[in-house]
């Protein structure tokens, strides 16, 4: 029998909190909300939405929440874990989509925003394409959005990437492709429906983002170099 859950990394989302959750709970068995440190109610909304939040004190990191409700939505049974975010860009319509990729025998099923379309500037869209670019030579598989945070995890995925999930802010989303296929899991791609968020704030500003993006294409080309994986 398929267990579903949703699993929710959210901070300061109180705004769009209570709408992610519901439109999870249309979809999926479970909502698990790792509220990330928030300093606002979205932990009390949540919960009054219908989600189990699961609390982190201080704010360890967007991979360091998944990693979390990955574990409890495990623990509950669930043999189908898809990640959405708390800031209500995810359109919960197409987690289906990726559940059934899953079901058809994925690991982990990455939903793309791309093909659908989605408005993005040109400079952070660049950025994007060299990274797709080279992480699909490194796992095999042409992933267009890697840096996407819609996606479905099965049983052995989580199983295999909880105790190893990376915390830093692109390594929770990059990085653990490569992870992923390192194990030897199978990755797929899904077109899915994003938008661009309309309350709360990004977890990386500006100058940030760019010093993590750095970082990223530094790991992925020591990667690529290392040769494909595949």
């Amino acid at each position: 029998m398929t267990r579903t859950a949703a699993v929710v990394p959210a901070l300061n989302e109180q705004g769009a909190i209570d709408g992610v959750v519901r439109s999870a709970l249309r979809h999926l068995d479970m909502v698990f909300v790792v509220d990330d440190g928030s300093t606002d109610d979205t932990g009390a909304i949540a919960a009054s939405a219908g989600a189990t939040v699961i609390r982190h004190d201080t704010n360890q990191g967007v991979g360091a929440a998944v990693a979390t409700g990955l574990a409890a939505a495990r623990a509950a049974g669930a043999n189908i874990a898809v990640q959405l975010d708390g800031d209500g860009q995810h359109d919960g319509t197409f987690a289906q989509a990726l559940i059934d990729q899953v079901a058809d025998g994925a690991d982990l099923a990455v939903g793309t925003r791309f093909e659908l379309g989605f408005p993005m500037g040109t400079v952070r869209r660049s950025v994007i394409r060299l990274i797709a670019w080279l992480v699909s030579r490194k796992v095999g598989v042409r992933v267009s959005d890697p840096t996407s945070g819609f996606r479905a995890f099965g049983p052995k995925a989580m199983d295999e990437l909880i105790p190893v999930f990376p915390k830093p802010y692109l390594s929770d989303t990059v990085e653990v492709l490569l992870i992923a296929s390192e194990a030897q899991l199978e990755i797929r791609t899904v077109p899915v429906r994003m938008s661009n968020r309309d309350t709360g704030q990004a977890s990386s500003g500006v100058v940030e983002s760019a010093r993590h993006a750095l970082r990223i294409l530094l790991i992925l080309v020591r990667h690529v170099g290392s040769g494909s994986s595949r």
